[in-house]
């Protein structure tokens, strides 16, 4: 039986996968090259595993439906051979955050698909990711390195919400309530996201040639700083400590190890990231003080974001995704 075309929806998640996952390959090949604790290599091989079994599942269907492949990224994009740039632990920090946004993307990817094999390799992925994220959590907690939630005590009983004070908590201070667990679970998450982010655009800085991206990734660790800042105040307004790491994660190497094209990639799929984050927690937070934070912190890493792309667009680093022929354009030909 001849297999349906590919979907729409299809090409989009085969082709964003395929890119990012090209990025990750790089990257994780680096970290392999200057990783020192046996145990988190482990995790970075892992970790490599599967997104080169991504690259290749994902250019086997290419190839079978005569798609195009994207350029992506290759080892023209890493020196393998520069000196170490992160410390061991933050590699497990990063590749948390690669399994939690790999967990993510590939439930949308299986929920938006249609055709038989293409559902099963997201299922595939799906698993593999869910893997990758459990190893690198158990890792880190045997290491002592993982950051826990805080702990606190539990809820006595049922309680219903009592009006609209609940609500505007925080912007009336005679009538300041204090987190509830939700908004306590996505506070923690955005304050650790924002801290892989700072450190990495610090070690894109020191080790970039160019001006316009060293401004560029200064300028992403202020907004990171100042995120970090804004949540734990709002965590320490209810006596919460906010996850801290004792791991100095960015060496004193200025030597280049990625390109530009790839640094510039990656800091937009965090920017991309990072304003799905606050989406979410905007949604489930029951503040209204959080909300309009929330909402407010979101356009300005868009505004970010934004820069970052027409940065990208004017060096020639960023391809152009699959997109509906030009109709105005046929009819003229």
């Amino acid at each position: 039986m001849e297999k349906p075309q590919i979907t729409s929806s299809e090409m989009a998640m085969l082709w964003t996968q395929y890119v990012q996952n090209s990025m990750s390959v790089q990257i994780l090949k680096y970290f392999r090259e200057t990783v020192e604790d046996n145990a988190i290599r482990s995790v970075v091989e892992q970790a490599l595993d599967v997104a080169e079994s991504v690259v290749k599942d994902v250019g086997q269907i290419f190839q079978l439906e005569e798609i195009p492949f994207p350029d992506g990224f290759s080892e023209e994009d890493v020196d393998l051979k520069s000196p170490r740039l992160f410390s061991d632990g933050f590699m497990l920090s990063f590749i948390e955050n690669l399994g939690t946004a790999g967990m993510l993307a590939w439930s949308i990817s299986q929920a938006t698909s249609t055709r038989d094999d293409i559902r099963s390799l997201f299922t595939t992925f799906l698993a593999e990711s869910s893997k990758l994220f459990n190893l690198t959590v158990d890792t880190g907690l045997s290491k002592g390195i993982y950051i826990r939630p805080p702990y606190l005590s539990k809820p006595e009983e049922i309680e219903y919400i009592q009006g609209k004070k609940y609500l505007l908590s925080g912007l009336m201070p005679s009538n300041k309530r204090t987190l509830n667990y939700i908004e306590i679970l996505h506070l923690f998450q955005n304050i650790k996201t924002n801290s892989v982010g700072e450190m990495i655009c610090i070690a894109f800085a020191q080790t970039t040639n160019s001006e316009e991206v060293m401004a560029f990734m200064r300028r992403g660790k202020e907004i990171s700083r100042k995120h970090i800042k804004i949540f734990t105040k709002i965590l320490s307004g209810s006596d919460l400590h906010a996850p801290t790491s004792w791991d100095n994660c960015v060496t004193n190497s200025t030597t280049r190890v990625f390109s530009d094209k790839l640094m510039m990639f990656l800091i937009n799929v965090l920017s991309a990231s990072g304003q799905g984050n606050y989406a979410t927690a905007s949604t489930a937070s029951m503040r209204y003080d959080l909300i309009i934070n929330y909402q407010r912190l979101s356009v300005e890493i868009a505004l970010y974001a934004k820069d970052g792309l027409e940065i990208m667009i004017s060096n020639r680093w960023i391809e152009e995704p699959p997109q509906t022929p030009d109709r105005d354009e046929l009819f003229k030909q």
